[in-house]
């Protein structure tokens, strides 16, 4: 079996959206004869963990480094969970100013000093660096000049993204390094259309997110009624969000139930609904039963907003969609070709209609093609692209 030394930063126990594309792909990878060894960070401060999510990883080998970045150093000062949550806007303009790449830069150096032992030892065959954070990729590049291996870089977003800019002048640099970066790649994976255009790479494939079928084998939570679920970060996407609940409460019987990050503004905002349930952010997998349990599900978006993982879950549920943007965007494009909801701009006088619509069966609900999104068959497409660089 030939070896991957995957380097990523976010690795389980973290929990959300941010690791669930690598911890996939090293959980397939093996059927397709390749062995993963993830390069990860120790223990860092972050607002949610998800210990069960390590099941997937089991018997993979999971080398942790020292570091000393911002996460790192407030873990060990033991700064509770909730104020990560509160500093993280503050902390990421302040980062945009003092590290270059980003603030995973002091990761580097111990990811490099680690990466050297694993290769030593383990002598894969292929590196596979995942981002972001971008500090990943660096360390992806020093590791491949060091022992002449071949590198496949991989773009979850463009970079430099974020809900703070960094500095133009930053930002100038930090789009030279990603072109080299870029260049010096033996290959390049984008994990959608829009990505692979904004990082200009004309040559990087893509393999986009999606679903694990072996999740959807779990019994659904029973829900009341007809009722709608939404996931995700609330506070997002609260503005659509609104019309919806103003939607709901003049459809008595049916329900919406919320899971996922809110602020206290928000929820307090939230509990004026009567027929609004707030959860909270739950497990991955308890967050999977929730879906399946569904009637209906709600996915929300900004117009050019990225398609949301979430998404990908949705589809392997096999529920009817209800999709609200101010305008037409991908995610409400593949709604729309793989027939499995509907897309409404954020108008009540469109929304109400679209969930009685749904609601009383008038939706022809005929999902296909969605087997592009199984993360088997996604797995199976990126152990392609390693077989075609390791001769």
């Amino acid at each position: 079996m030939k070896k991957v030394l995957i380097i990523s930063y976010y690795t389980p126990p973290l929990g959300m959206s941010g690791v669930m594309r690598v911890t996939k792909f090293a959980k397939y990878l093996p059927r397709f004869d390749w062995q993963p060894l993830i390069l990860t960070t120790k223990p860092i401060a972050y607002y949610h963990y998800d210990c069960e999510l390590l099941n997937d990883l089991k018997d993979i080998p999971i080398f942790r480094s020292n570091n000393l970045d911002l996460a790192r150093l407030s873990y060990l000062l033991k700064i509770p969970r909730q104020a990560i949550k509160k500093s993280t806007g503050k902390t990421s303009m302040l980062s945009n100013f003092l590290f270059y790449p980003d603030a995973k830069s002091p990761w580097i150096r111990f990811a490099l000093k680690l990466g050297c032992k694993i290769i030593n030892q383990q002598k894969p065959d292929l590196i596979f660096a995942t981002s972001p954070p971008f500090s990943a990729l660096m360390v992806g590049i020093k590791l491949k000049q060091k022992f002449n291996l071949p590198l496949v870089t991989d773009f979850r977003d463009p970079w430099p993204t974020g809900f703070v800019a960094p500095p133009q002048i930053i930002r100038n640099r930090i789009i030279k390094l990603r072109q080299q970066i870029i260049n010096q790649s033996d290959q390049v994976t984008a994990v959608n259309q829009q990505t692979k255009e904004q990082i200009d790479c004309p040559s990087a494939i893509v393999i986009e997110n999606g679903y694990d079928p072996s999740e959807f084998n779990q019994e659904p939570v029973k829900l009341t009624g007809f009722n709608i679920v939404h996931t995700g970060n609330i506070w997002e996407i609260f503005d659509n969000l609104k019309l919806v609940m103003q939607a709901i409460a003049e459809i008595p019987d049916v329900r919406l139930t919320l899971v996922g990050n809110c602020d206290k503004p928000t929820l307090q905002q939230i509990k004026q609904y009567k027929n609004v349930e707030y959860l909270g952010t739950c497990s991955h997998q308890e967050t999977i039963s929730i879906i399946k349990g569904a009637s209906m599900l709600l996915y929300l978006s900004k117009p050019n907003q990225a398609v949301g993982i979430k998404l990908y879950e949705y589809f392997g549920a096999h529920k009817p969609i209800l999709a609200v943007c101010d305008q037409c965007n991908e995610a409400m494009r593949l709604i729309e070709n793989h027939q499995v909801g509907l897309t409404v701009s954020a108008q009540i006088q469109e929304i109400k209609p679209a969930i009685l619509s749904i609601k009383n069966n008038k939706l022809i609900f005929s999902p296909r093609g969605l087997e592009k999104y199984n993360r088997i068959n996604q797995t199976q497409q990126l152990s392609g692209v390693f077989n075609r660089l390791v001769i």
